[in-house]
């Protein structure tokens, strides 16, 4: 899946990966380096074993113990993603690892676990915040002004506002995907004006925030970016396609399930399950199975984007690999699957599996 790498970013900004935290950079990053041979593939057996499955699916408290694995990893992708996945899970982690990865060598963890503190509004982390202000990468400093406004400096919420016309194409990506966090409403007139943005990420990132607190009007900029000429960019306006839940896009859709790239692929079926349209989601209950670790990653992904909980087992699976990335990805997804609070739940909760499925 090399095709994948530094997906949502155009050509020329891949070295910027690190600095851009995403849920979705942070597995495909270490697909990527997959690719170079060190995707954690030696990191043993998962720590549950037997314990990952209860009765056909994973307890309750299993994937959050996945999770907590990764945060305790000495793996960056890793660590973003179980912490980005808890910022939509409705449950606080572990505090003290999240501290701890607030001083991590990678800028996208450090990046990533500030912005889940100031998400748990608690206002003792206001000095940790405050010395993070003078980390040595602006991304960090202004996630660690996110947390501040979020916090005890409400007042801090300016220099999200400026970032947002920073000439650093990182900065105003980064200020878009804070903004989406901040839970006031008002910040979605804000982000409007970044639907004009010469970066196609940029768009993306605000119609995403935008959506999260609860306006639609990037949507007709999403769907156009749908048929972008670079497959990093479709993939990502795919995914959030779903999130809108247009039922004309299905037609849309169903062209890019045709798509030759696999991320492509499985995000357009992802999203049509997410309206409502599961005749393909078969495939990726079939592809958490494939031969090759990068495709059962790449569907476990886009699993956890579909609310649909018959997919829980065939996940709770992958809790027992021995690839890091595998278990990692898995939890995520159930997580994401079992959270009826994620800002993007889909229309419609599927208990069972459709006719014919």
């Amino acid at each position: 899946m090399k095709r994948c790498h530094a997906a949502i970013l155009p050509a020329g900004q891949a070295g910027r990966a690190t600095r851009c935290p995403s849920l979705v950079l942070a597995a495909v990053a270490l697909l990527a380096a997959g690719a170079a041979g060190c995707d954690g593939q030696g990191g043993g057996p998962s720590l549950f074993g037997s314990r990952a499955i209860e009765g056909g699916e994973p307890g309750f408290d299993v994937p959050f113990e996945v999770l907590d694995e990764a945060l305790r990893s000495a793996q960056p992708p890793l660590q973003a993603m179980a912490c980005e996945t808890y910022m939509d899970a409705g449950r606080q982690p572990p505090l003290s690892n999240v501290e701890a990865l607030a001083d991590a060598r990678d800028p996208r963890v450090r990046t990533t676990a500030l912005a889940l503190l100031g998400s748990l509004d608690r206002r003792d982390l206001g000095d940790l915040l405050r010395r993070k202000q003078r980390d040595a990468e602006p991304a960090v400093r202004l996630a660690a002004d996110f947390g501040l406004a979020m916090t005890v400096e409400p007042e801090r919420v300016t220099a999200l506002k400026d970032a947002l016309a920073a000439p650093d194409v990182t900065l105003r990506r980064t200020a878009a995907w804070l903004l989406g966090l901040t839970r006031n409403k008002s910040a979605a007139d804000l982000l409007q004006v970044k639907l004009d943005d010469p970066d196609a990420v940029v768009v993306l990132r605000a119609a995403e925030a935008m959506h999260r607190l609860g306006s639609d009007a990037g949507y007709e900029r999403v769907r156009l970016l749908a048929g972008h000429n670079q497959h990093q960019i479709r993939y990502y306006a795919t995914r959030l396609l779903g999130r809108f839940g247009r039922k004309d896009d299905i037609p849309l859709l169903e062209r890019l399930c045709q798509s030759r790239f696999l991320d492509v692929k499985f995000a357009a079926i992802a999203s049509l399950a997410q309206l409502g349209d599961f005749k393909r989601i078969g495939m990726l209950l079939d592809m958490v199975q494939a031969p090759d670790s990068q495709t059962r990653v790449l569907a476990a992904r886009e699993l956890g984007e579909t609310a649909y909980a018959p997919a829980i087992p065939a996940l709770g699976a992958m809790l027992a690999s021995e690839v890091p990335l595998e278990r990692t990805a898995a939890a995520a997804a159930i997580v994401r699957i079992r959270s009826a609070e994620a800002p993007w739940r889909s229309r419609i909760r599927a208990e069972e599996p459709p006719p014919g499925s």
